[in-house]
């Protein structure tokens, strides 16, 4: 048997939420019937939330409360939960402001819109387990509940990165992104926290620049700023160091331009809960370093400023 704490998504508001067709498409009672026999569970006698209660409850005797969940989420045809969506787009009702500009299908739309709902139902479900203190998280493809307490670990968070102000919402908010499994979003917050950093120093420095998300051409400029560009005076170890901070930053804008959740792209490449934890602390640590390089120069024109 499975552990306890998934015994909580048993319960008449969160089945209601499967099969009412607020979010998701709704279930008659056949339909909830033939879900449970894929799972090797039947039921025919009660009301449609009481046959689909005997059949979690079986799952959960049987260890596959996750599986069932899983399937539920993220296999399950929904596409007429996701036609409904286009329709009040279409009569300009819409029911999510994301995809309000979607008025016709394709498969790009429609994986935008399942989007939408399964990150709608999650939030929804959510808001049921808060009550009892626990959450409902999508781990390397499967259902878990956990403390809603609990955080990713994130390695660095110093007083450099979190003093500025957006920065800090943007890492908040990308922890949260980690902790849902929201991994695409993480690669796009990862990047945005770079981005940023580079244009608060250009900026503090009242360097001219084009605001344009071109991150190299910011990199270029802080580097230039902050004396990092290396030439044949740097010592061979140092320089290679910032080649390498160079390829990381570049690592990140790739996974963004290709996986994020800015995009559509036909090349996604799967990112696991391991890669995106690491996109995001390298994306803090990459912006801490500089930062603190920024603070190391600050302090050393002081210095020389008051000997001179």
């Amino acid at each position: 048997m499975e552990d306890e704490s998934y015994s909580i998504l048993n319960q008449r508001a969160i089945i209601d939420l499967l099969i009412q067709g607020d979010i998701f498409p709704y279930m008659t009672g056949s339909e909830i019937q033939d879900i449970g026999i894929k799972f090797g569970v039947s039921y025919e006698e009660g009301s449609r939330w009481q046959i689909l209660q005997s059949i979690i409850f079986s799952l959960h005797e049987n260890g596959k409360t996750s599986d069932f969940f899983y399937y539920y989420l993220f296999k399950m045809n929904i596409t007429s939960a996701v036609r409904k969506v286009i329709d009040g787009n279409i009569n300009a009702k819409p029911k999510y402001t994301k995809v309000e500009e979607i008025v016709e299908e394709s498969e790009q739309n429609n994986k935008a819109i399942a989007n939408i709902l399964r990150t709608d139902l999650i939030n929804r479900i959510n808001l049921e387990l808060s009550v009892s203190d626990k959450k409902l998280i999508v781990l390397n493809d499967k259902i878990a509940i956990i403390d809603s307490k609990a955080t990713p670990k994130v390695l660095v968070e110093p007083a450099e990165i979190m003093n500025i102000g957006y920065v800090k919402k943007i890492l908040n908010n990308a922890k949260e992104d980690l902790l849902n499994n929201d991994l695409d979003s993480v690669v796009t917050k990862s990047r945005t926290i770079i981005e940023t950093v580079f244009i608060a120093i250009l900026r503090k420095h009242q360097i001219d620049f084009k605001e344009n998300g071109d991150i190299g051409h910011y990199r270029s400029l802080v580097n230039k700023t902050l004396g990092m560009k290396p030439d044949n005076r740097w010592d061979k170890n140092v320089s290679s160091l910032i080649s390498g901070l160079n390829k990381i930053v570049d690592s990140i804008t790739t996974m963004r331009n290709i996986n994020s959740d800015s995009h559509g792209s036909s090349n996604r490449v799967k990112i696991n809960e391991a890669e995106a934890e690491l996109i995001l602390n390298s994306a803090v640590n990459i912006s801490v370093y500089y930062l603190r390089v920024d603070g190391r120069k600050e302090k050393n024109s002081v210095n020389i400023t008051k000997t001179s």
